[in-house]
């Protein structure tokens, strides 16, 4: 089954926090996201190449259109 969860990141040298979706599949053994993992984002008009952030909170109060975090890097 594929879940959907809502994440905010923050991005090294911000104080932003920006929010994202995450899609994980819980039949391919994947876990949900949790507080301190480290991501890998689409580009978007800031970083023009994606990037990587590290999730702060859990869950997100922003109802609009969110990017798709493109996966959790390992550690």
């Amino acid at each position: 089954m594929i879940i959907q969860q809502t994440v905010q990141v923050r991005f090294l040298g911000s104080d932003r926090l920006y929010s994202y979706a995450y899609d994980w599949d819980t039949n391919a053994g994947d876990r949900a996201l949790e507080v301190g993992d480290r991501v890998e984002v689409p580009p978007n008009f800031v970083q023009e190449e994606g990037g990587s952030g590290v999730v702060e909170v859990l869950g997100s109060l922003y109802d609009g259109p969110m990017a798709k975090i493109v996966r959790r890097i390992p550690e």
